[in-house]
């Protein structure tokens, strides 16, 4: 009575968990919620394609199993990644011709890396250098000596032979890669060129098609003649 107070009347409850744009604050306007971005359709577009890229490396690597049987069945020994490659090659040059899967080349290469930073982890992780510790001074002296063969085989062949130019350059780096390792050292180090200094087409077309096909066929066809000729002359 004193100060003139009055009982206010009583406010619906407030829900406790009540979105954000629900609240309205002391002079400000209620805002409408706010529209749907383009960034959120554009966002699940990618992950589709993504997940349209990967079906369809995953359906060359299934159709590569069944290509690399005909090859056991008819005699052929060879890595069976090479079934996948040429069911890949077949699945990309029909999908560029249908678009039916919409392979994108940038998803692929993506997926690649991933799966090559993944090989190479994996790789390292099964090496077990304790058990080659009494072999060390012996091992290092072997990887001067193959260091120092293979730099001059790049500098005074690789390089020079496929044109003296950015392309052969990068050839040269994958072909450094590939004699120090595997295939998958040779893409890394052409990636690792190509980030740097721009793109080389023709080099990634080369280096995988001789380092990871070609040369199967080739080392298949050496020791198989060489094991018959071997055969032949009794020597076996």
């Amino acid at each position: 009575r004193r100060h003139n107070l009055k009982p206010v009347a009583k406010s619906a409850p407030q829900d406790k968990f009540a979105p954000a744009e629900a609240i309205a604050y002391a002079g400000e306007p209620k805002l409408a919620p706010a529209p749907p971005t383009p960034l959120a359709d554009e966002s699940e577009s990618e992950h589709s394609a993504l997940l349209n890229n990967v079906i369809a490396i995953a359906i060359a690597m299934g159709f590569g199993t069944i290509v690399s049987s005909l090859f056991q069945n008819a005699g052929l020994t060879l890595p069976s990644y090479v079934g996948a490659m040429i069911a890949a090659a077949v699945i990309r040059n029909l999908d560029d011709r249908f678009r039916v899967l919409r392979i994108q080349q940038h998803l692929v290469d993506a997926v690649g890396n991933i799966s090559l930073y993944i090989f190479i982890v994996m790789a390292l992780l099964t090496l077990r250098l304790w058990e080659l510790a009494h072999l060390a001074l012996p091992l290092f002296a072997l990887l001067l000596a193959q260091v120092a063969l293979v730099w001059l085989m790049c500098v005074l062949l690789a390089y020079r032979l496929m044109g003296r130019d950015y392309e052969s350059a990068v050839m040269a780096g994958g072909f450094c890669g590939f004699m120090l390792g595997t295939t998958a050292n040779a893409m890394a180090c052409m990636d690792v060129l190509t980030q740097k200094y721009g793109p080389a087409p023709r080099a990634f077309i080369v280096v995988p098609l001789v380092g990871a096909f070609l040369i199967d066929f080739t080392n298949a066809l050496i020791i198989t003649t060489t094991t018959d000729v071997l055969r032949f002359l009794g020597l076996r």
